[in-house]
């Protein structure tokens, strides 16, 4: 028993198939026009069938004359079967015409509306007084009509019900009008066949227009399949071959005119091994295809003319026939693209793209064979190593392509000094390598290496313009069997490196000393390390003295390091190695806290002087360490006095000036040490206001016995006074160098003379007797100095 839960799934399934099927816009027109298309190749059908049952049953009510209406009835339904065929005669005129097709299911519905209406008065026309024969034939016939159009139009939904109700109604209501069981049985009946007939037609329906859907998806899928095999086919640089059992061609995709080349070299007869390129390629592919065995992606260069830069892989396996081997049957590919591209990725990885020279990793394993072939009698080979001493100037003022035009011309004048067993590399921006073999005569290679740097050191031509560029040479000579190339390459790289300290455009040869000193470097920077981290590092000062009141005015703070076992390691050495790795910027940061906090314990009157890097000037950190420093020590800025030389300003003038009126915005005093020994001491003096300039010792300890020491110490302490700036003389060892520089104006004074850098407790009685009262000390006569023979004799 149906609930009515059941009910209304049922209804709803029944609701949901009497919806038509959603067809795309796009597939719409063409479903309308296989619609039309039906219904043209029956309509002549449904036309002579309609006439044919016209002409029975004005046949079966004609002779008894009893419905006069039935020749009216017969004479209007051959008059619309007439107009019927006239228009779809005159539509078939306009069907290429846009919109054609649904017009044309728009007058079939109509059509079949009217056609409906025709049969379905016939039996209401009859129903009062026709015989039962005469009733029973008509209904027979008018239920044919129906089922026979339901069938004709099932496949255009709406003509079909609209053809369909109006004959079912009229059988109907016929039935029930003529009375009788037997007429009521034939009510019931049409009703049925309504409801049947319109569920069928739905049904047709859904599955004509199904049908069409899927046909309409795989002729796409059918499309885009037949282009996707076009375009392979058209692009593909794939093709089948065939050998016999003699290894001559058999098949061939194409013949000589085609105009792909990685074809036609193939020819029907040819011996296939004859097709390509010796080599090791070949000869595996002549043994496998001789063993009879399979063989996959063997890539051969072509031999036949014309076609020699091309490249094909290979794939084939054995043919037989009843146990028999009768060839070879494959497949080829076009690779010349793909082996192009590795073969230039594999230049890339070994020589220079610029210069067409190979690069570092190709060079250490040619140098490997290059050392170890035989030499000749009387000969020395050598490496040598060259770096463009003003490179970088060059690159960063006139361009990256001038830069690259240099490197060209160097590339070539090397090349011309070069043999046929040299060798010659890059191995940096503007590094390169040579390796050479010559005479080994007295002063032979002296003599190579006097000319070689003597041409690179001559001027260049770029673009119609002069540019030197010198270049500075090591020279490492394999005089030492247990020598390897990668240890000959690292020492002509420290002969390098020696030569550029003599100057620009020199030569050195490597000597063991030179080996000896980096190993010392590298040792003495890993201790340097070291030496932070455990606090081997202390700081000793030098005392400044006022010439005026003759008391200590400030101290230096200089930097010690006493090693645990080389004991006590001076500036001059183990500064430099901070300075290259960088460690400069931790030791200035730990001078810095370290030499405020002592300045803090000091007398207000006392200042201390701290030296800055370049490389602290540009450190970010610079001035958050001093600004930290004086707070944790509530220290006035004024006490910090910050001495520079012009290599901070030379790197970078810009950023470092800026940097310099920062620290002095900040109460910081900013001297100017070593003034004079650099190119540029007055354009700074002018570009900055410093406190303070530093005369160089090396003019101080000129005084007494050079003429122009005194005249430019004399004309430093005037341009000083005219500027504004305090003065002080460093390296003063003499009262006579005291006495001169006091004459001339000097403010202050620092050497051996006055104190030598110690710890600061050893200097306990200068800072006592610079912080009494001046009033209760008795005044100094003239050339009279207390405070240095004091410190002298301490």
């Amino acid at each position: 028993m149906l609930t009515a839960f059941d009910f209304q799934i049922h209804f709803d399934k029944l609701v949901k198939f009497l919806k038509p099927v959603p067809v795309p816009p796009k597939l719409q027109p063409g479903l309308e026009t296989k619609q039309v298309n039906s219904i043209n190749h029956l309509i002549m059908v449904m036309l002579l069938v309609g006439l044919l049952n016209t002409a029975i049953i004005l046949v079966q009510l004609g002779p008894h004359g009893e419905n006069p209406m039935a020749a009216l009835w017969g004479l209007g339904l051959t008059l619309l079967n007439g107009i019927t065929f006239l228009q779809h005669l005159r539509g078939m005129k306009y069907r290429h015409t846009d919109g054609f097709a649904a017009r044309k299911l728009h007058a079939v519905a109509k059509s079949a509306t009217v056609h409906g209406l025709f049969w379905g008065a016939l039996p209401l026309m009859i129903a009062l007084n026709a015989s039962d024969t005469e009733f029973m034939a008509c209904i027979t016939i008018t239920a044919g009509m129906m089922f026979g159009g339901t069938f004709l139009l099932s496949r255009v939904p709406q003509a079909a019900i609209c053809f369909i109700v109006p004959i079912g109604i009229g059988l109907l209501s016929a039935s029930l009008l003529r009375g009788g069981l037997t007429s009521h049985l034939i009510g019931v009946l049409s009703a049925v066949y309504i409801f049947v007939l319109i569920y069928s037609v739905r049904w047709a329906h859904r599955q004509f227009v199904q049908q069409y859907l899927s046909e309409a998806a795989l002729s796409e899928q059918s499309q885009v399949i037949s282009l996707l095999l076009r375009d392979f086919g058209e692009t593909s640089s794939d093709w089948l071959w065939q050998t016999g059992s003699d290894f001559r061609l058999e098949s061939v995709p194409c013949n000589g005119r085609d105009a792909d080349n990685s074809k036609s070299f193939m020819s029907v007869g040819r011996n296939f091994f004859s097709l390509f390129q010796s080599g090791e390629s070949r000869r595996k592919l002549q043994q496998a295809m001789q063993a009879c065995e399979p063989f996959q992606d063997i890539v051969l260069q072509v031999r036949v003319s014309g076609c020699d830069n091309c490249w094909v892989s290979l794939t084939g396996k054995p043919i037989y026939e009843d146990d028999r081997f009768v060839g070879f049957r494959g497949v080829a590919s076009n690779v010349t693209q793909a082996k192009q591209a590795e073969d230039r990725i594999e230049r890339l990885a070994h020589y220079d793209d610029l210069t067409g020279l190979p690069n570092r990793a190709h060079l250490l394993d040619l140098l490997e064979g290059w050392a170890s072939a035989p030499l000749e009698i009387a000969s020395i080979r050598a490496l040598i190593c060259l770096d463009l001493d003003t490179f970088k100037v060059i690159n960063d003022t006139l361009g990256h392509q001038a830069a690259d035009q240099l490197l060209r011309q160097v590339t070539n004048r090397l090349t011309e000094h070069a043999t046929v067993n040299d060798l010659v590399a890059r191995i940096a921006s503007d590094g390169f390598v040579m390796a050479i073999e010559r005479p080994a005569c007295e002063n032979g290679l002296e003599s190579f290496m006097d000319t070689l740097s003597a041409y690179l050191n001559e001027p260049y031509s770029i673009w119609g313009a002069t540019i030197v560029s010198t270049a500075s040479i090591g020279l490492r000579k394999f005089d030492d069997r247990n020598l390897d190339a990668q240890m000959a390459l690292k020492h002509a790289d420290l002969a390098m490196h020696a030569s550029r300290s003599k100057g620009k455009g020199q030569w050195a040869m490597f000597s063991p000393e030179m080996a000896n000193k980096a190993e010392a470097r590298l040792r003495g920077e890993s201790d340097l390390r070291e030496a932070i981290a455990r606090g081997e590092l202390f700081l000793v000062y030098q005392p400044q003295l006022s010439t005026e009141t003759q008391k200590v005015v400030g101290f230096e703070a200089l930097v010690r390091w006493n090693h645990p076992k080389l004991g006590m390691i001076p500036p001059s050495e183990f500064v430099p190695i901070a300075e290259e790795n960088g460690l400069i910027v931790s030791i200035g940061e730990w001078i810095i806290r370290s030499a405020a906090a002592q300045a803090a314990r000091l007398p207000s009157s006392i200042r201390i002087a701290i030296n800055i890097s370049p490389l602290q000037m540009n450190a970010t950190s610079l001035v958050s360490t001093i600004v930290h420093a004086l707070a944790a020590n509530r220290l006035d800025p004024s006490r910090i006095e910050l001495e520079i030389t012009e290599s901070v300003l030379m790197a970078d003038t810009g950023f470092a000036l800026e940097r310099l009126h920062q620290l002095r915005d900040m109460g910081l005093r900013i001297s100017l040490d070593d003034f004079g020994t650099g190119y540029s001491s007055l354009s700074y003096l002018r570009m900055f206001p410093f406190h303070k300039i530093k005369i160089d010792q090396s003019f101080v300890r000129g005084i007494e016995t050079d003429a122009e020491s005194r005249a430019i110490t004399q004309a430093t302490l005037t341009l000083a006074k005219l500027l504004g700036l305090r003065c002080t003389a460093e390296g003063v060892e003499t009262l006579y160098q005291a006495d001169f520089l006091r004459q001339h104006g000097c403010d202050e004074l620092q050497g051996y003379l006055v104190g030598r850098p110690q710890p600061m407790d050893a200097m306990r009685h200068l800072i006592d007797a610079a912080s009494e009262d001046s009033e209760t000390q008795a005044a100094p006569q003239e050339n009279e100095y207390i405070a240095p023979r004091t410190a002298m004799a301490n």
